[in-house]
């Protein structure tokens, strides 16, 4: 392989260091088709380059949020200024609710914002489509990304995917596509459009709404494997997957299979959602600080205020419905939510973004990026370059704190552990074999002891240097030196 090839002229070296964050932007913005999105022995979605084809323009790169994110620059162009509450990002507005479009409250895995909200700009003609993801029909545990027009595609795309979906290869479809969209992703996804957007300055144009999805990290595709495993089947005898479906206990869901053989396997939250996270959840999820994603125009996800559900159920609301906490960032989303709930398209209640911020836990996703970079480092593996850190607000610092940082450091190097040793066959058929009641023993056992990163509600913001700015300095020391 050429050297060029593992620089950085290309995403070649975003691979190799594990900083891919699977979002598929590359693949959408090369101008030569020379990048495909695979699913690589690790069990995410990499790019795979096809040398002959490449060019090393370097537009890979520049869209890339896998190597680093311009934190401060992008809410400077987004907002103006950089929000002080480092926390949740900017917030106009905070909302509780539920969607009054029955049909999409029951297929739907909380309250049903995203659809409802897609569905009311389509028929207001406000956008000409939305790009959305779905399972494959026929391949129902492989995902696809594609360009939703009409209500019967919306539906198509309800319900999260708790796995790596390189939605960002359809910016070649917004880049040629007449009209207005929206786009709805994952806080990495979101982040390779917004520097899309500084590399072909008419994208933002063409998007006319983000739709953020509140993330914690996704699962690897070994996970499918597990859970196949412990139903009993095989990957070809699955014809329907959900990871979270209201038909046999309703909200806050349960994951449902359905088999050719006509069989419903319903797989209750703790077996499909709760033990995998530590050791299905990619590395890259670890070096991610954006949980809220607040870059996004409006973002959503399960509402986890305690206050709130119970608001509604004293009104009546059948909690097994669903519901749905939202974050307005910026005037456009503002106006277009206004529009929808003046239409009701939604039942929602008020709250402060305070509440969303510690429903959330966003303060501890930030607070623990310290920590696994302490990790990276260790190992010798490149973190990306954000251009802040994230810390706890003086008051906050407490002798506990500094006490259990550095046990922190030991429990969270087991994700990267974890994250390398699944690549190997036998040591997922040693896993697959294991019950889950144990697995999940041993994390709690773990997690019980880093308790800190709840200890913060809010988190600070303090400036770094970036990898080039370190990378400039050092090169005018060396010429400084050479000059005397």
């Amino acid at each position: 392989m050429p050297s060029s090839s593992i620089g950085e002229k290309n995403v070649a070296f975003v691979v190799k260091k594990h900083l891919c964050a699977s979002c598929g932007t590359c693949a959408g913005a090369c101008p030569n088709g020379a990048i495909k999105m695979h699913v690589d022995k690790f069990g995410v979605y990499v790019p795979d380059m096809e040398q002959d084809q490449c060019t090393n323009c370097g537009l890979c790169v520049r869209v890339c949020p896998g190597h680093g994110f311009d934190y401060l620059e992008q809410h400077r162009r987004l907002h103006g200024r950089c929000e002080i509450d480092a926390s949740l990002g900017p917030a106009l507005k905070a909302f509780v609710g539920y969607s009054t479009d029955e049909e999409v409250l029951q297929c739907s895995q909380s309250g049903g914002f995203v659809s409802t909200l897609l569905l009311f700009c389509i028929e207001n003609a406000l956008i000409d489509g939305a790009i959305v993801s779905r399972w494959k029909p026929d391949r129902p545990l492989e995902p696809e990304t594609y360009l939703a027009r009409g209500r019967r595609d919306i539906l198509a795309a309800v319900g999260s995917k708790y796995n790596p979906v390189p939605a960002g290869q359809s910016l070649k479809i917004l880049l040629t596509e007449p009209g207005r969209f929206a786009f709805v992703g994952t806080s990495c996804q979101i982040q390779g459009m917004r520097k899309a957007e500084v590399a072909f300055p008419h994208l933002a144009d063409k998007i006319a709404l983000y739709i953020g999805l509140h993330c914690l990290g996704v699962f690897t595709y070994h996970f499918h494997d597990q859970i196949v495993h412990k139903l009993g089947l095989k990957r070809e005898e699955v014809i329907r997957f959900r990871h979270r479906d209201k038909a046999w206990r309703g909200w806050p869901c349960d994951m449902r299979v359905e088999d050719i053989h006509g069989r419903i396997h319903d797989v209750d939250e703790f077996e499909s959602r709760h033990w995998p996270r530590p050791y299905f959840t990619p590395w890259r999820c670890q070096l991610c600080f954006d949980k809220g994603n607040e870059f996004a125009d409006v973002s959503c996800g399960d509402c986890r205020i305690r206050d709130e559900i119970k608001w509604f159920a004293e009104q009546g609301y059948e909690l097994t419905k669903g519901l749905s906490e939202f974050v307005i960032r910026t005037e456009r989303a503002d106006s277009i939510v206004k529009a929808a709930i003046k239409d009701r398209r939604f039942v929602v209640h008020a709250v402060e973004p305070d509440h969303v911020t510690r429903s959330l836990g966003v303060a501890g996703k930030k607070l623990g990026l310290n920590v696994f970079t302490i990790v990276a480092r260790l190992w010798r593996l490149r973190v990306p370059d954000y251009g802040v850190r994230f810390v706890l607000p003086p008051v906050e610092r407490s002798w506990r704190w500094r006490l259990l940082r550095g046990w922190a450091v030991v429990y969270s190097s087991r994700y990267y552990v974890t994250f390398v040793a699944l690549r190997y066959r036998p040591v997922r058929w040693l896993v697959k074999h294991i019950p889950h009641r144990w697995l999940g023993w041993m994390h709690g056992c773990f997690r019980r002891q880093v308790e800190w990163v709840r200890l913060g509600a809010s988190c600070a913001l303090e400036a770094v240097a970036t990898r080039r700015e370190r990378r400039t300095a050092g090169q005018r020391k060396a010429q400084s030196c050479v000059k005397v």
